[in-house]
């Protein structure tokens, strides 16, 4: 099986024309939804303010039980153990 032979050596430079960089800038458009967005990233940042407050919720109920022998020491004493 034989390679195909590169299209130009290395280190050579090409002389086919190279088209100039251009920037094509669009104008800002307005979204439509925009004020739909805004509601919908309230209601997700409400939904994840109260999965927040379950799990503290949680986590005391885990750190005062009466069966937890490090109940004594607080939730700060116990994150820094």
């Amino acid at each position: 099986m034989q390679l195909q032979t590169p299209t130009r050596p290395l280190g050579t430079v090409s002389t086919a024309p190279t088209r100039t960089p251009t920037l094509e800038v669009e104008e800002e458009v307005e979204e439509q939804g925009a004020g739909l967005n805004k509601i919908l990233s309230g209601v997700g940042l409400a939904a994840a303010l109260l999965v927040l407050t379950f799990q503290i919720l949680m986590a005391d109920v885990w750190i005062n039980a009466e069966d937890n022998p490090n109940k004594a020491l607080g939730w700060m004493q116990q994150l820094l153990k």
